[in-house]
């Protein structure tokens, strides 16, 4: 498969992706244990950012070839990017007072 734009395109690339997001999750959950609430909320915001980018891509292909990307992989990435970017909007919103 041709590499074009930003997205991750090989199942290799889009479960490296995946272990990424997923070790972003622990590490915001073992900085918030800790009460390192500023390290804690730039760790969601990074992670939550690969894990959205991770869950695009895989939308993208799965879209376009279903034998690359299992609905595992596709679930998994989504559920990542999910509590990893409300984490990081709540971070954020508090930061800001709101």
């Amino acid at each position: 498969m041709k590499k074009k734009g930003l997205l991750l395109r090989t199942e290799k690339q889009l479960n490296g992706g995946a272990i990424v997001s997923g070790v972003g999750f622990l590490l915001y959950l073992a900085a918030k244990a800790l009460g390192w609430e500023t390290t804690a909320g730039s760790v969601c915001c990074v992670f939550g950012l690969i894990a959205v980018w991770t869950f695009l891509s895989a939308a993208v292909v799965r879209k376009k070839d279903k034998e690359t990307v299992s609905y595992n992989l596709l679930w998994g990435t989504g559920a990542l990017a999910l509590l990893l970017g409300a984490c990081a909007v709540l971070t954020i919103r508090q930061r800001l007072g709101l």
